[in-house]
């Protein structure tokens, strides 16, 4: 039950991370929100493998603790977006959504595989969407960064 109870609200903390950080794009005043989300999908996530160690495989648990290296990662990533944040008023800067972007990509490839392996979807399909997922997000990121950013040169 406990283990049910801590993938809710690491998936519930994943949803706010990413919503909020999609508005953290042009809006300073939710960061915080997308911060705090982020931090609390990684405490959740390693409390729900914690709690569910024993009962794993152990390719379940290579893959899990890979995801917490990743999670760690997403982590530092947006300690990174933090300290380049723009100040209000001001466009954000490429590294600002470098390191955004990453963690919204991250984000949104976990749910979608989730969601395939969930729904019974083959290998070959979990597969085409994360990497149609990758694909869209870095499209996505590129064109923000040439419609939000200032150019260096003039």
């Amino acid at each position: 039950m406990w283990h049910t109870v801590f993938i809710v609200l690491h998936a519930a903390s994943g949803v706010v991370a990413f919503v909020t950080g999609c508005f953290a794009v042009r809006r300073q005043a939710v960061f915080p929100y997308y911060f705090w989300g982020i931090a609390a999908l990684d405490v959740f996530m390693v409390i729900s493998v914690s709690v569910g160690w024993v009962d794993m495989s152990t390719t379940e648990r290579v893959v899990f603790s890979g995801l917490i290296v990743l999670g760690g990662y997403m982590m530092w990533r947006a300690i990174q977006a933090s300290r380049t944040r723009p100040s209000a008023g001001h466009p954000p800067s490429a590294g600002y959504l470098d390191h955004l972007g990453f963690t919204l990509i991250a984000l949104f490839e976990g749910f979608a595989i989730v969601a395939a392996i969930d729904l019974g979807a083959p290998t070959w399909l979990v597969v085409v969407i994360a990497l149609g997922g990758v694909l869209a997000g870095h499209l996505t990121l590129n064109n923000l960064k040439a419609r939000l950013t200032v150019s260096d040169s003039v």
